[in-house]
């Protein structure tokens, strides 16, 4: 699976039904069986699938400076001084004239 974040789902949807149905099948009440399955694959998930986690992180940032950031810090300032400048003059609009 190329895709991290459907590879990280899988892993902790199948961690959490295989841990209920371990549970119920051992004769724990399935309302117990689920609670307890959904606190310790969010445990395990924590410590066994950091790796995905912190991959999925970097792909998160990558698509964050690729869609705000031109890697130009020049072009970046000039956009930044003209989105100023438009909302400098989006605040100077005139009053409107009062109802008598």
């Amino acid at each position: 699976m190329r895709n991290v974040w459907l590879k990280y789902t899988v892993y902790r949807l199948g961690l959490f039904v295989g841990l209920t149905v371990l549970f119920g099948a051992l004769g724990m009440p399935w309302a117990f069986a689920v609670l307890l399955a959904a606190m310790l694959s969010f445990a395990f998930s924590m410590f066994f699938l950091s790796h995905l986690r912190d991959e999925i992180s970097k792909q998160l940032h990558e698509k964050r400076v690729n869609s705000l950031g031109s890697g130009d810090p020049e072009s970046d300032l000039e956009n930044e001084a003209v989105d100023k400048a438009l909302e400098g003059n989006s605040k100077k609009t005139p009053a409107k004239p009062k109802s008598k």
